[in-house]
């Protein structure tokens, strides 16, 4: 009989699932959420995630794979949720969660203009582009904070292969 081999697509699906459904825990348990709350359970769930990916993937092929091939699963696994976490990091910012308000603007136009090198209007305008480009910051903490565990997760797995062969 044939072994049957769980894609790393299916275990990205897997983890990205509980990973939205932890934000969107968070959103609602907490108006802003805290930094740490906001990043941390994010850096734990895909490092462990994929730990446990390679784990089965190692299982479920045998003992005749390498390190080479489980870091591989590994990193395609993190790679699949990098992409869904930073698709569903740009839907969230653009439509699900407000946009900042009047007061965060008005505290944004403050902080510029306390630099000294820019008008009322000036401060203002990059006020409200900083407000619209926000999504690009975002999106690029969501791809960081999902490949730099997932690297760590495909190594650790990796580095579970027997030496045996």
């Amino acid at each position: 009989m044939e072994k049957k081999i769980t894609s790393h697509v299916i275990k990205g699906l897997i983890i990205t699932g509980i990973l939205i459904a932890l934000d969107l825990v968070l959103q609602k348990l907490y108006a802003p959420v805290p930094e740490a709350m906001r990043y941390m359970p994010r850096l734990v769930i895909v490092f462990l995630g994929v730990v446990t990916a390679c784990v089965v993937y190692l299982r479920q092929a045998g003992s005749t794979l390498g390190f080479g091939d489980v870091f591989a699963h590994g990193f395609r696994t993190t790679t699949v949720v990098a992409f869904l976490m930073a698709a569903f990091t740009f839907i969230a910012v653009k439509y699900i969660y407000p946009a900042p308000g009047a007061a965060e603007m008005e505290a944004a136009v403050k902080a510029i203009e306390q630099q000294g090198n820019a008008l009322h209007e000036e401060a203002r305008q990059q006020a409200i582009q900083a407000a619209k480009n926000r999504w690009i910051f975002y999106v690029s903490i969501s791809i960081f904070a999902t490949l730099i565990p997932g690297l760590l997760g495909a190594l650790l797995g990796g580095a579970l292969t027997k030496k045996n062969q």
